[in-house]
Parts: structure tokens; sequence; C-alpha cells
């Protein structure tokens, strides 16, 4: 912690030494098609430094500037970067910028020593001229109950209005169908902003990302914003764990994990604990694994029971994975028996097929088995019961 004070305090008076005037230059390209201009680098704490000078940015190669490394001495108040621009003769419209980039020179250091370079910026925008009819736009969505509102925002930055302006979302859902929303056909004054909507459906889009393209028309023209869609949050569920161990003796566990999700989610993990009469007992963490979309896979390992009588055991697994800002925890719990040898050689305890999970071993694809049965017991039955109800009204024709 002192440490940590000391870099800031350290850095903090590094900043203050070294400032840039002005911090921004502006062009506008209908008035200013050259540009020499004077950048004061200055040496507010009056100290010996080397400043080392490039440009970056979209309009990088149309700004000119001497010299390329510049060394103040503590006696130094200031020292000029001579700037040229020379824009071409399109500019495109809108804001374009390029940055002057001031970033001292670090001198040799001895080994374990601190420092801190230095990078400040002066940012050149170029404003360029708008047609008589542009629109700005922008994308934003949100979900809201069993609806994703779509909203694209259009502002008219041109000279003249505009009559007619629509957006069309276009995105596509997991099987690949094209799903589309138009909002409001309406007008955009000179220099006016407004919110277009539209809505979908959130049920056909289920979990994951999805690429929404956004088509404005106005008055004939036409402009395209894609961005992602994210719906919901990254899911990993539990899908199958074994239902049976060996009592006081090492076994090997199966432990499937199902992404929910249409995009891969990397280092997977799960925290198990061990329970007996609600009192922990042990813990211990999977191998981590790299879940490809809409996959399932399989972990196995080993679970140390040497120490565990027969009984019933809850484990607890809270699944660590990473979803689209942070890492997220999804929590289960399963009852495992640990029985003995001699029951064990009874018990069916190879695990299902992969993907085929979600179900405790030997319940879920014997309890369907069961229903089916009974339906067609009970269908026999109605029809043996329906044939004697008619014998019986006919048994005249029978004799």
């Amino acid at each position: 912690m002192i440490l940590l004070l000391f870099l800031i305090i350290f850095v903090a008076s590094e900043v203050a030494a070294l400032g840039i005037r002005p911090a921004k230059t502006t062009i506008i390209s209908e008035e200013i098609k050259e540009l020499e201009s004077t950048v004061w680098v200055v040496n507010d704490e009056a100290r010996d430094f080397t400043v080392h000078i490039s440009v970056e940015g979209e309009m990088a190669s149309y700004v000119k500037f001497e010299p390329e490394e510049l060394t103040l001495r503590a006696d130094d108040d200031a020292k000029p970067i001579y700037l040229k621009v020379k824009l071409p003769a399109s500019v495109p419209p809108g804001i374009s910028t390029a940055n002057m980039v001031v970033e001292e020179v670090i001198p040799n250091r001895l080994p374990g020593s601190i420092s801190a370079k230095i990078v400040l910026k002066h940012k050149i925008v170029i404003e360029g001229p708008y047609p008589d009819k542009y629109v700005k736009t922008k994308l934003n969505f949100r979900e809201q109950g069993q609806e994703i509102a779509l909203i694209s925002e259009v502002e008219n930055v041109g000279r003249l209005n505009i009559d007619k302006i629509q957006t069309t979302f276009y995105v596509n859902d997991r099987q690949q169908n094209v799903h589309t929303a138009e909002t409001e056909q309406t007008s955009l004054a000179r220099n006016e902003n407004k919110l277009l909507k539209a809505t979908l459906e959130r049920d056909v889009f289920e979990l994951g990302e999805f690429d929404l393209s956004a088509i404005t028309t106005y008055d004939d023209q036409k402009i395209e914003i894609v961005q992602k869609l994210v719906v919901g949050k990254p899911e990993v569920d539990v899908t199958y764990f074994d239902r049976y161990f060996i009592a006081n003796k090492i076994n090997q566990y199966s432990l499937d994990l199902q992404n929910k999700w249409n995009k891969p989610i990397p280092n997977v993990y799960v925290d198990v604990e061990v329970k007996k009469d609600n009192q922990k007992i042990d813990e211990f963490r999977t191998r981590s694994v790299d879940l490809d979309a809409e996959m399932s896979q399989r972990i196995t390992d080993y679970l140390d029971a040497r120490d565990k009588g027969p009984g019933t055991y809850t484990f607890d697994l809270m699944v660590n994975f990473w979803n689209t800002l942070r890492m997220d925890q999804q929590q289960f719990q399963f009852e495992s028996e640990l029985v003995s040898e001699e029951e064990a050689n009874s018990i069916d305890r190879t695990p299902p097929v992969l993907g085929q999970a979600g179900r405790t071993a030997g319940s879920g694809g014997s309890a369907a088995s069961g229903i089916w049965l009974w339906i067609i017991v009970g269908v026999l039955i109605g029809g043996l019961g329906v044939l004697v109800v008619y014998r019986y009204i006919h048994k005249n024709e029978y004799e």
C-alpha cells in the first residue's frame, strides 16, 4: 500500500512537470485548407528531459512537424513544435482526427529503479463539409420484457431538411433465419435529432450474440450500421454428475458441462463442495476447459472417497466462467450415493452418452420408458373393455 501511494505521488509529480499547449487544434475544412501553427512543450518543474514527437490517426499523413525530438533544460520554460497541416482536395464529411504524440524519452536507468514515462497528445480535429442531405446514425437496443427494443438515433447534419427517413433492422437467429423490423417513417428537419424505434420478439433469439444490421434510408439515400445484439448473458449448465460412488475408495467421476451460449466460452471450471448431513466435509476444483458454442464437454477426474463411508452425500457445484463483461458463477446441486463394492456390482454406473445428459444416471430414461409402458397398457385395457361391452350389447347376434 505504501509503495502504491509512492508511485501515485511520483507519477503525479512527473505529469505536472510536462505540459503541452494548446491541447487541441480545430480546422474547419471549408474555411482553411492549410494551417501553420505552433505547439509548445512546457517545462513546469524546471528539470532536464527529452521528448520524442510522432503523429497518429486517420489524417496523420496530412500533418507535418519539426523537430522529431526536443530537449529541454532546467532553465527552459517551454520549447516549440512547428506544426503544418495541408488538407487533401476532398475531406470526408464530419469529424476526422490526427494526434501529435509527445512522449518522454527515459534515459538508461539502474535495475530495480522506478520511473514513469509521460505521454501527452495534441489533438487535431478536422471538420469536413457535410452535403446538402447527410444523416449521422447511432444504434442501440434494450430488453423490455418479452420484446427487444431496437433504437436508431438519427441526426440531420446536412444543409437541407429531410422529407422521409426510416430504419429497417435485420438480424439472423441461431438457425440463420432472417428477422426484420421497421420503424415508423418520419421527417427530419435540419439539425434535428430523433429516436426511431422498432421491436422484435425476444424468444426467437434464445441466448447469444447476433449481428444486427440497421439500414437507414432517407430521401433515396441510405446508410448502414452493423452492431452486436446481445440477448441475455452466457450460461453454463451442469447436465450430468455421477449418481453412485464406491465408499472408502478412490473413484473416477464424470461431470458434463453444457454451453448454452452461441459463442465459445473459455476457461470454465467447477468448484465442488461435498456435504454430509448439511456439513461440509470436503472440497475440490476441476480442471478448466474451453467450451465450444452450444456444445457439451465431459470432465473426468478422481474423487478421493477413502475416508467416506456409505450414505447419501450432497455435491454443491459452483461453475465459474467468463461472461461478456466479468467472471460469473452458476450453482448446481446433486445428491449421490456412496455404496459398498458389493452393491456397486449390481448398479449400472456407466455415464450416459455426452449430450444426452441432464438426467441423473438411470433415472430420466427409465421414467420416460415407464410412462410409455403405462400408456400402452392403458390403451390395451381400454380396447378390451370396449370389446367386452360391444359383445354384451350384441349378444343376441352371436347366439
